[in-house]
């Protein structure tokens, strides 16, 4: 059984993504409400993600992980990946990627916003088990799901069900997902942080399939 949750983040309008530049970056480690090593026109950003993390990770040194995703997509292409799936699960293992104990159900979960419509979440009790790499297309969701609105901040759980939707047109899509404290393993061929910070868990070969 997967308890599937999120929550929108409050906040009174719309938060601005900087310029695009096609900037790509893969589970980044990062010290919790600081800004090394986060490409100068992003630091804006991940500042007002830092802001509504929960406390108890601010200025104790505790490890996340930043993605940043900048791509230009063509009519039916999807910015991340697609089907129902998981981010909190791997190999069986839950707390994998945004893991750890905390707010949700498999862990500390994870900060998201992105520039468009694109992502699709279920809120709710769904029936059966993640597959060994977080895929749930195999499981009966018997639950509308809702879109993530364009620059608005939602907290993810690390076992919330989510797809990333196919544009209509051709599109310039930015994505930010700040991962809180994990205890799930972190990836060879990850994005290395160039002020040296270091990913607390162990490392693990590259999952090539999604990288």
């Amino acid at each position: 059984m997967i308890k599937s949750v999120y929550r929108k983040v409050w906040n009174p309008t719309p938060i601005k993504f900087p310029k695009f530049s096609g900037e790509r970056i893969m589970m980044m480690p990062v010290v919790l409400g600081w800004v090394d090593g986060i490409p100068i026109q992003y630091r804006k950003l991940v500042t007002r993600l830092y802001d509504v993390m929960e406390r108890r990770f601010a200025n104790n040194h505790h490890i996340g992980y930043l993605s940043i995703d900048e791509q230009i997509l063509e009519p039916s292409q999807t910015l991340r990946r697609a089907g129902l799936h998981v981010d909190g699960y791997y190999q069986g293992r839950a707390g994998a990627w945004a893991g750890g104990g905390g707010w949700g159900s498999a862990g500390n979960g994870m900060l998201t916003i992105s520039s468009t419509p694109h992502c699709k979440a279920y809120l709710g009790t769904i029936e059966g088990e993640p597959g060994p790499e977080g895929e749930c297309d195999h499981l009966d969701i018997n639950i509308e799901g809702e879109v993530f609105e364009a620059g608005h901040i939602y907290w993810v759980d690390g076992s919330c069900v989510h797809e990333s939707l196919p544009v209509k047109r051709k599109t310039k899509r930015q994505f930010v997902r700040l991962s809180m404290p994990s205890n799930g393993p972190w990836f060879e061929g990850y994005t290395e942080n160039p002020t040296g910070v270091k990913p607390s868990n162990e490392i693990l070969p590259a999952r090539e399939k999604f990288m």
